[in-house]
């Protein structure tokens, strides 16, 4: 999900039409279930959740406790929790897991909303 919203966000500062940006990497290597499922969904601003950014939140958080227990280093990870927990301490917890679009878009002070962009 961090690589799709990050694609997303640089296709729309770098001023394509994220629709058809998502449209072309799909068919690809780049092509994902999550980029079949989210992609539209983000783009049209629907972050119902299918799962939610508490318990994914959680869940994150016992993964990152058994990686701590192993002596395992996963940054990924623990970038993916402090993300989701940012949305947590924006009110957004309930959102869908999709919703980690808002997180880019702050840190980056840049919107999707009202882009025009093409379905896909």
């Amino acid at each position: 999900m961090v690589g799709l919203v990050e694609g997303m966000v640089y296709a729309h500062k770098a001023g394509l039409d994220v629709g058809l940006f998502i449209s072309a990497i799909s068919t690809g290597a780049a092509g994902s279930k999550s980029l079949d499922v989210h992609g539209n969904r983000i783009l049209q601003r629907d972050f119902e959740a299918g799962f939610y950014v508490n318990h994914f939140v959680k869940d994150l958080g016992i993964c990152l406790k058994e990686c701590e227990r192993m002596g395992l280093a996963l940054p990924g990870l623990a970038l993916a929790q402090q993300l989701y927990l940012s949305l947590k301490a924006h009110g957004e917890g309930n959102l869908g897991t999709q919703a980690l679009i808002l997180a880019l878009e702050r840190l980056n002070n840049v919107s999707l909303e009202n882009t025009g962009s093409s379905k896909i």
